[in-house]
């Protein structure tokens, strides 16, 4: 099984598949993929995905994003595509010290979250979830569903800051075009995510509990995690990680 999945011109394309959980066992493989903006997939590509049963997409960039450079699953037969805007622009915190908190502010944007998570909830089989670099809207999503899972928060932040080696390529080359862009650009440091679930955890004790507290019901929390969950797994769940 591949973690980092080479598809298209997407970058930042892995599966959420193979991290330890709670109570023994590991997420499945191929169920749920995160990642950036997909373009310049071939027939094979798509072919890929299609075997898979991965077939809905839930885009969390602003409808002025998707407008820019559109999804290109979005026009492709056999997919469900959504747009699930977690933001109404494509803005993150732009001052290091301000990244876990601005990231605990999107989560606060409970109407939004709750469209998101319900439609991976709702999905009849695998789902890719994407932003535009597959980094910080992208990052929080996982981090929310591998905590649902019982993942481990050790995992859930490597998960988390292997983004900063797959953007390294395409930092650079915006570096050369922005050459004022921040120096943190990019940067997927443990700490930023670190710091926001801290602050889930003072609020509402737990990713589960954040969940609940947003608005989404039990059976929807079973059918996220019987997403993310071989049949034989039924520890975790519970914990922030």
């Amino acid at each position: 099984m591949l973690r980092h999945i080479p598809l298209g011109g997407m970058y930042n394309l892995r599966d959420l598949g193979g991290y330890p959980v709670t109570g023994g066992g590991e997420t499945a493989w191929e169920r749920m993929l995160r990642g950036d903006n997909p373009e310049h997939l071939t027939e094979e590509d798509i072919q890929w995905l299609l075997e898979r049963d991965i077939t809905t997409v839930v885009d969390l960039r602003s409808e002025a994003e998707v407008g820019h450079k559109p999804d290109q699953l979005s026009r492709v037969q056999g997919f469900s595509y959504l747009n699930c805007p977690l933001l109404e622009t494509d803005r993150m915190p732009n001052l290091e010290n301000d990244v876990g908190a601005g990231y605990f502010r999107v989560l606060e944007g409970r109407r939004r979250m709750v469209k998101a998570l319900r439609a991976v909830a709702a999905a009849p089989g695998g789902v890719l979830f994407h932003c535009t670099a597959g980094k910080d809207r992208t990052g929080l999503m996982a981090a929310l569903l591998l905590g649902l899972a019982g993942v481990g928060r050790e995992e859930i932040l490597a998960d988390y800051q292997v983004s900063e080696t797959y953007l390294a390529d395409v930092i650079c080359q915006i570096k050369t075009k922005v050459p004022d862009l921040s120096a943190f650009a990019g940067a997927s440091k443990a700490e930023y995510l670190n710091d926001c679930l801290k602050l889930v955890e003072t609020k509402y004790g737990s990713i589960h509990g954040y969940i609940q507290a947003i608005g989404l019901t039990e059976e929807e929390l079973i059918a996220l995690r019987r997403k993310l969950l071989p049949a034989d797994v039924t520890g975790g769940g519970r914990s922030l990680g």
